[in-house]
């Protein structure tokens, strides 16, 4: 009997993984500019494509870096952008107005 239920209890465990992977959706880094007060100008512009959110989100702040990078480097009136990362079923133009 209790082989029984190591097998089941392993079967169900096996299958949770297997249900977590299947369900795991990548992820978008998108952008946008940004006025000087902070309001988006024009619509955000999808960018590249990430296996999981941390790589994402990696990718988001070294973008920001590189700009801070080349605001510092060259002294110019700096270009804000906005970045986020999302789920790639989700789409921030369709959500434009919600703000």
């Amino acid at each position: 009997m209790d082989a029984i239920r190591i097998i089941v209890l392993v079967s169900l465990g096996v299958g949770a993984v297997f249900g977590s992977v299947a369900a795991q959706e990548e992820w978008v880094l998108w952008e946008r500019q940004l006025d000087s007060k902070g309001e988006g100008l024009g619509d955000w512009r999808r960018g590249r494509v990430f296996d999981a959110e941390r790589w994402c989100k990696g990718a988001m702040t070294t973008a920001i870096n590189q700009a801070l990078t080349q605001t510092i480097q060259v002294p110019r009136k700096p270009s804000l952008m906005e970045y986020q990362c999302l789920p790639e079923s989700a789409d921030p133009r369709k959500a434009q107005g919600k703000r």
